[in-house]
């Protein structure tokens, strides 16, 4: 198979095409730049960040929300999983649950393991997403790792973020407030059949007051009954918020801080341990720095 047949596979929606150039992305260099280059201008579509600590129900409120938005236009998920071999068991039967549910509404699902990358995504979530934008998506959504306050770079690559939050955190709150309370489009909810889901609003309302937010909205969802995610539904297709830019900006420094780290790997591989105990560090950075600057990486000759 090769690429040419890829590429076409994913710019006519062909699942299975899909899932073959995201494993080859994952997985090889040369056949994820030749893929990126060219589907790039293909496609244009509502990244949506759902995010949140542990145990809140994002995986439930995905499972709802997409057949909503899949009403009104072509709908793929990005689930990206923890590397950790303790909890890959019972988040893959998740997984595998929730993607055949949703195949009745001609949804996409990939998972993916974060592979111990930080920041709740993959190395390589902007690529997938990119294709996926490819394949005619309107509606990207992509679910972070879920480790709480660490879960940040999906503001640099989502439109909108929603924030997952639940009854009973307590504590918690104040544990996320300077990190996940700080890159909210909107707060949401879940388990609004408790009786303390009213206090936790309130909680979440007053820290939001706190950090002069007071316009972002907090929404409360019963999963069970689906109260509210109407509202919710309005309010990702009224966002107009295009963060294009900033997905870039961020692949860009990506892309360069692997070339870099690769050519200082190199560098350090082919020297005596004894020179690096008696180099001058900042004499070796600006050699390998100089290095960089005469370095082509073969992509503009492609």
């Amino acid at each position: 198979m090769n690429i040419n047949d890829i590429v076409n596979g994913i710019l006519a929606g062909d699942k299975r095409m899909i899932a073959r150039s995201i494993s080859l992305i994952e997985n090889d260099e040369n056949a994820r730049e030749a893929i990126i280059g060219r589907i790039y201008s293909h496609g244009s579509a509502k990244i949506i960040g759902i995010t949140g600590p542990p145990g809140v129900g994002k995986s439930t409120i995905i499972g709802n929300l997409a057949p909503m938005l899949a009403k009104t236009g072509k709908v793929s998920i990005l689930a990206v999983d923890p590397a950790s071999p303790f909890s890959g068991g019972s988040i893959l039967g998740n997984r595998i649950r929730m993607q055949e549910a949703l195949s009745r509404y001609n949804i996409y699902m990939r998972s993916t393991s974060n592979r111990l990358y930080e920041g709740g995504l993959s190395e390589y979530s902007w690529d997938i997403i990119k294709v996926m934008e490819a394949s005619g998506s309107d509606y990207i959504i992509v679910e972070t790792v879920g480790s709480g306050q660490s879960d940040l770079d999906i503001m640099n690559i989502a439109d909108i973020t929603c924030v997952i939050l639940a009854p009973g955190l307590g504590d918690e709150i104040q544990a996320v407030k300077s990190g996940l309370m700080e890159i909210g489009n909107i707060f949401i909810v879940n388990k609004m059949d408790r009786e303390d889901s009213y206090m936790a609003i309130k909680d979440i309302r007053e820290t939001l007051n706190m950090s002069n937010k007071a316009d972002i909205p907090v929404i409360g969802l019963n999963s069970l009954t689906l109260e509210n995610y109407d509202r919710f539904v309005k309010y990702i297709n009224d966002w107009k918020y295009q963060n294009k830019y900033r997905r870039n900006e961020r692949k860009i420094k990506q892309i360069i801080m692997e070339k870099i780290y690769r050519i200082y790997s190199e560098y350090i591989n082919n020297i005596d341990s004894a020179d690096i105990e008696n180099e001058n560090p900042y004499y070796a950075a600006e050699k390998i720095m100089k290095n960089v600057a005469g370095q082509k990486f073969g992509y503009l000759e492609k």
